[in-house]
């Protein structure tokens, strides 16, 4: 299925890590994003490392960073491109539980926004990122109050680009991973609710459950 190629494995970048780049996911076939590469990207300056994502133009041979700020950036997740935008998982409160904000900015680093929100109502445990012309979905990874799990509960939720907040896309209790964004609304993820791994489908959020 031509949607598995967007089923990886992420992870975060953060300056205690060390140097670890994770490369875009494509919106369509091979070169991610018709010849563009969205990357988070970790570089030192003389008062410490700094985080950032960049835009790799492999066709004009350009590179831009995107609107963050470097001196407040404590870890960057997963980027998804798309024909004229770029989705970054960001990370800049270190004391919460986990959260994360999901952004996008168009890919010559212009019209910034926040999708989700790191704090306030409508912020996620956002783990990995994919993306369509028509919304975005992010992967949460709840935290419990006592220490961080790697469980995932009702997990994928896709909120539109243009804002409007995160719609449940699942309802199911079991772990739940790696959603893909597909065309329109539609969400792919790997579903073990059954106790088997399924590789499953939904065409519209799921509402209330």
């Amino acid at each position: 299925m031509e949607q598995l190629r967007r089923l990886s494995d992420v992870d975060q970048v953060t300056p205690r890590h060390g140097l670890s780049i994770w490369a875009a996911q494509g919106r369509r076939g091979p070169g991610a994003g018709d010849g563009k590469i969205a990357y988070a990207k970790l570089w030192y300056e003389d008062d410490g490392p700094k985080l950032g994502v960049e835009v790799l133009d492999t066709v004009k041979g350009t590179r831009t960073l995107m609107p963050m700020d470097k001196n407040t950036t404590l870890g960057v997740g997963q980027t998804a491109i798309t024909d004229d935008g770029v989705f970054w998982i960001e990370d800049a409160d270190g004391t919460d539980t986990g959260q994360a904000a999901v952004r996008r900015a168009d890919l010559d680093g212009t019209n910034a926004v926040t999708v989700t929100p790191e704090a306030r109502d409508g912020s996620l445990h956002a783990f990995s990122v994919t993306a369509w012309d028509d919304a975005v979905t992010v992967t949460t990874l709840p935290r419990p109050r006592r220490g961080p799990t790697t469980r995932c509960r009702s997990c994928s939720r896709s909120p539109p680009t243009a804002g409007g907040g995160a719609q449940r896309m699942s309802c199911n209790r079991g772990d739940q991973v790696f959603g893909a964004a597909d065309e329109g609304n539609r969400v792919l993820w790997l579903d073990g609710t059954t106790g088997w791994t399924n590789l499953v489908k939904r065409d519209r959020p799921a509402g209330r459950c």
